[in-house]
């Protein structure tokens, strides 16, 4: 074994912060892909272990197999108390009931936030011994350690960032932790403290990252320096509106309206580094004739098309669905979890659809979303989501007959939708009918062989959307609005190509127009369809209305969105009057945790002797 430097290992030590308890660690790594698939075993030897740079990697790979193992519970705290889901016809799930109709205890385990704090102390093992690594391996360098500690900090800021949205106040934690009778007991942070760590941190180290690995399954599927940008987008976009409401502004000033601009800051980088991405593919492959540059490329080019007649001059690919669900790691990704089907596979398709026996999961698309279609695009109220044009009501929902009573979620379990108006494959129908039962459609489904859907933290339209939502809380002019309100129609357009083809008589009904959407709020009710729409089923639907809510300071006006596709008129007082404020929005912690934490304390809307509800007859 190498002698250690103990004076080199502190002096290191002291340029990096360190961030907490056991750790996993998968076998040595043989391949690229094994860095992203491969199951990590129980645990290691704190003795002798953080020797080379393997040993640092095998639990840096351990991260994101964590991720991978939680894909379950991030659905389920972004979608199960949305607007989205409902649960199918015959399931009696208690718990799951409950939870959709606002009834929740402390008791269900779906509130134990147990793993996201394991991946934490993961981040915080790696964040306190990678400079005894670069002491003890003589081939790692400082330069190699950097955008590995860059990495490894967004990932635990990933982490606090889902718990800070779910839970509100929590323990922000940066030590690491042995089981060795080191005292665990840490009190919550507010909301604040914890949002503001979380930025503190994603600055320090967002140009250290890493640019590009060298291949596409590790610029996807690893924490690029544009994941930490996205991810900084986000965190901004959430303080931002957290700090937007009269009674925030009177506590900090105008730190809301400079936040949304730094969110659209980090957005802007994104989109240009895409963009740099972009003309260096083309430039490669000699798609172009002469090649392009930057100022070629406008933000709509860098989505991929759905149809050929409305294709960009520099596509190289169309069908979006497939290539960014599908196949995955499309050239719209960002950062996804890599599934491969084999060491690892998707816990998500026994949610949404159960891929073995071909039937409804233990979730369902709420029905008022897809059993009628906006007239046209202009129509920006809360009781319609899709037009009848929109690939996306297709694409995300399953529709497989005339009779259809309920729409299973199928977004991650087919690769292909082929959209069908009875027995012709073509999509000009859709211009003409308003019913989504009398369309109906092919799917190419994953198997239990084949189930190896990635999942997507962020892409480019989070990007596009996140900055969209941005201008309408500070565009002050038609000309920034206008900004925002072209990244939703890019959107928009992409997915409802016969909405702008030049034979759709009713093209100039069902196009998107910007004189429907030319103020703050207008926009602003344009971005929320447009992100239920683009970011269906994928997890985030949850955390836009509570957003949404801490903007406006109050949760009356996300319940207008919330219980109009969810509730019948029986039991929307009762579902009102459980969410009548921001707090409870905030899911309860966990029994358990409050039991052996003395430190913590109950959200006080969720008590833990709480047997019953204002909504238990629901």
């Amino acid at each position: 074994m190498k002698k250690i430097n103990k004076k080199t290992i502190n002096a290191i030590k002291g340029l990096f912060a360190i961030g907490i308890g056991t750790v996993a660690f998968s076998p040595a790594l043989t391949s690229c892909e094994d860095f992203l698939t491969i199951t990590p075993s129980n645990q290691i030897v704190e003795e002798d272990f953080w020797q080379d740079k393997n040993d640092l990697l095998n639990v840096v790979s351990a991260c994101y197999t964590k991720y991978i193992g939680m894909m379950g519970q991030l659905i389920q705290w972004g979608e199960y108390r949305s607007d989205n889901v409902t649960l199918p016809t015959g399931v009696t799930n208690l718990q799951t009931r409950n939870i959709m109709n606002a009834n929740l205890l402390p008791t269900y385990r779906m509130f134990d936030w147990t793993e996201l704090y394991k991946e934490i102390n993961f981040c915080n093992k790696i964040l306190a011994h990678g400079p005894e690594t670069v002491v003890n391996d003589e081939s790692f360098s400082l330069g190699d350690w950097e955008p590995i500690r860059a990495e490894v900090i967004t990932l635990r800021a990933l982490a606090h960032f889902y718990l800070v949205r779910t839970w509100g106040e929590v323990p922000y934690v940066t030590v690491d932790y042995n089981n060795d009778g080191q005292n665990f007991l840490i009190p919550q942070s507010s909301q604040e403290e914890v949002l503001s760590n979380i930025i503190k941190d994603l600055e320090s180290v967002k140009d250290e990252a890493m640019n590009d690995y060298g291949q596409t399954v590790w610029n996807n599927g690893r924490i690029t320096r544009k994941a930490v940008y996205s991810l900084l987008a986000d965190v901004y976009l959430w303080r931002a509106s957290k700090n937007a409401s009269a009674d925030s502004v009177a506590i900090y000033g105008n730190q809301s309206q400079e936040d949304y601009q730094r969110c659209i800051e980090c957005c802007d980088w994104v989109l240009n580094d895409m963009k740099k991405d972009r003309v260096k593919q083309l430039n490669k492959s000699g798609a172009v004739l002469g090649g392009v540059s930057m100022d070629d490329l406008t933000i709509e080019d860098l989505l991929i098309p759905n149809e050929k007649d409305l294709n960009n001059k520099y596509a190289t690919l169309t069908r979006a669905f497939s290539n960014v669900f599908g196949k995955g790691n499309s050239m719209e990704g960002i950062f996804e979890l890599q599934i491969d089907g084999t060491n690892n596979t998707s816990s998500i398709n026994s949610t949404y659809w159960d891929i073995t026996n071909s039937k409804v999961g233990s979730i369902t698309s709420t029905d008022a979303l897809v059993n009628s279609a906006a007239p046209t695009a202009n129509t920006p109220v809360p009781e319609y989501l899709y037009t009848r044009t929109d690939y996306r009501r297709w694409e995300t929902i399953r529709y497989t007959a005339a009779d259809q009573l309920e729409f299973p979620i199928t977004k991650y379990a087919a690769t292909e939708v082929t959209q069908y108006n009875g027995s012709v494959n073509t999509n000009a129908a859709m211009q003409d009918n308003s019913d989504a039962k009398t369309f109906h459609c092919t799917y190419t489904s994953r198997t239990s062989t084949t189930n190896n859907a990635n999942f997507s933290f962020y892409r480019l339209t989070d990007i596009m959307l996140m900055k969209a939502e941005a201008i309408s809380q500070t565009a002050d002019n038609d000309s920034t609005l206008k900004e925002g309100f072209d990244l939703c129609r890019h959107i928009f357009k992409r997915n409802n190509p016969y909405a702008y083809a030049t034979n759709n008589t009713k093209a100039k009904d069902d196009s998107l127009s910007f004189s429907s959407f030319s103020t703050n709020e207008n926009l602003e009710a344009l971005v929320m369809a447009e992100r239920q729409r683009e970011f269906f089923g994928e997890g985030k639907r949850w955390y836009d209305l509570v957003r949404y809510a801490q903007r406006r300071g109050s949760t009356a006006d996300m319940l207008k969105y919330y219980l109009g596709k969810k509730f019948t008129s029986g039991n929307k007082d009762a579902v009102f009057a459980k969410l009548s404020t921001i707090t409870s929005l905030f899911s309860p912690i966990y029994d358990n945790e409050i039991k052996n934490n003395a430190l913590l304390h109950q959200n006080s809307v969720w008590n833990t002797n709480e047997s019953s509800s204002k909504t238990d007859n629901l």
